[in-house]
C-alpha cells in the first residue's frame, strides 16, 4: 500500500493562501498508481494538483466534491478530476475506504498521435458535460480493472527484465479502453450529483471570462444573486472566497501560458491582470516560484 505523492496546494480558511502542501515527491513519471485501503482519521482541505487524477472506487462511504459539485461514490465508479481542478472527498472514517489513484501528468496526457487523438479525451469529455464521475455499464469495466491489477503487480516486480515498459503497456491500454469506452458510452457520465445550479454556473462563467474583468457586484447582477448569498454559498461550494477563486484561476491560466513558451509578462496581461507587480507576487504567492522561475 503506498502513500499519495506529488504537489498539492491547499485553501485556508481565512483570506490569503498557505504555502505550497507536498506529500511525498513530486510527480516526475508520466503516471503514478497507487492501491490504497484506509480509514481516514482526518478531513481534507478544498486542493488541487498540477496533473491529472482518475480514480477507481471501490468501497466505503464517501462524497466527492469538485468544483462546485458533489457526487456520492458507488462501488465502481471512476472520479476524473481535472488538471487544477478544486476538490476534496469527504470520507466517512468509519469505514474502510479503498480506491485505486492513478496520477497523470499532463505534458504526457495532451501528446497527440498521427491522428490529433490524445489521452486525455476523457477529461475534456468529462469538461464539457461538467460531470465528473463515470459509471459504466455492468460487464464492461472488468478489462480496466484488469489493466490496474497488473500495473500494480508490475510495480511490486521492480527488478524483473523491462518490467517499467510492462507496466506502461498494461497503463496505456487501460487509458485507451477508458476513453474508448466514455465515448461509446457517454451516458455514463453520472447526471446526478448535487450542487446549487446558480453557483456552478458563476463558476463556468468565471473559467470562461478569466481574462476579462470580473467582479462580485458584477457577478451579483448577471445571475440575480444578492451579494451576500452569493460570497456564502460561492464559499460553500469552492472552500474560498470568489476573489480567491479568481486570482488562482487566473494565475494557473498564466502558469500554462508562460510553460507553452509565451513571455510571463504578456501571460500576465492575457490573464487579466492590469500590472505586472502585483501579478509576479500572487504568482510566487500561489505558484511557489516567481514567474522567471516556472521554466
Amino acid at each position: 500500500m503506498a502513500d499519495e505523492a506529488g504537489r498539492e496546494r491547499t485553501f485556508k480558511t481565512q483570506e490569503g493562501w498557505q504555502e505550497p502542501y507536498e506529500k511525498t515527491g513530486y510527480l516526475t513519471e508520466p503516471f503514478k498508481l497507487f492501491h490504497i485501503k484506509d480509514c481516514c482519521d482526518r478531513e481534507f482541505p478544498f486542493h488541487y494538483h498540477d496533473f491529472y487524477k482518475i480514480i477507481y472506487f471501490v468501497s466505503g462511504r464517501v462524497s466527492y466534491k469538485i468544483e462546485g459539485k458533489t457526487y456520492r461514490l458507488k462501488p465502481h465508479d471512476f472520479v476524473l478530476v481535472n488538471y487544477n481542478a478544486i476538490h476534496k472527498p469527504e470520507i466517512e472514517d468509519a469505514v474502510p475506504y479503498e480506491r485505486y489513484i492513478i496520477y497523470l501528468s499532463g505534458a504526457f496526457m495532451r501528446l497527440e498521435n498521427r491522428l490529433g487523438q490524445r489521452l486525455d479525451h476523457c477529461f475534456a469529455m468529462a469538461g464539457e458535460n461538467n460531470n465528473h464521475v463515470v459509471h459504466f455499464v455492468p460487464g464492461s469495466y472488468e478489462r480496466l480493472l484488469d489493466c490496474l491489477l497488473r500495473m500494480e503487480r508490475a510495480a511490486g516486480q521492480e527488478q524483473e527484465f523491462l518490467n517499467d515498459r510492462m507496466m506502461e503497456a498494461s497503463f496505456l491500454e487501460f487509458m485507451v479502453l477508458f476513453n474508448r469506452m466514455c465515448i461509446a458510452q457517454p451516458q455514463s457520465f453520472i447526471t446526478t450529483a448535487v450542487y446549487n445550479e446558480k453557483i456552478v454556473d458563476i463558476i463556468s462563467y468565471i473559467q470562461e471570462h478569466l481574462t476579462e474583468p470580473i467582479s462580485i457586484d458584477f457577478l451579483s447582477g448577471h445571475f440575480y444573486i444578492s451579494r451576500y448569498h452569493l460570497m456564502r454559498q460561492f464559499k460553500e461550494a469552492t472552500g474560498c472566497s470568489i476573489h480567491q477563486y479568481i486570482n488562482e484561476k487566473r494565475i494557473l491560466d498564466a502558469k500554462r501560458r508562460i510553460l507553452s513558451g509565451v513571455p510571463a509578462s504578456k501571460a500576465c496581461y492575457d490573464c487579466g491582470f492590469a500590472d505586472y507587480s502585483t501579478f509576479a507576487r500572487r504568482f510566487k504567492d500561489i505558484v511557489g516560484v516567481a514567474p522567471s522561475g516556472v521554466r
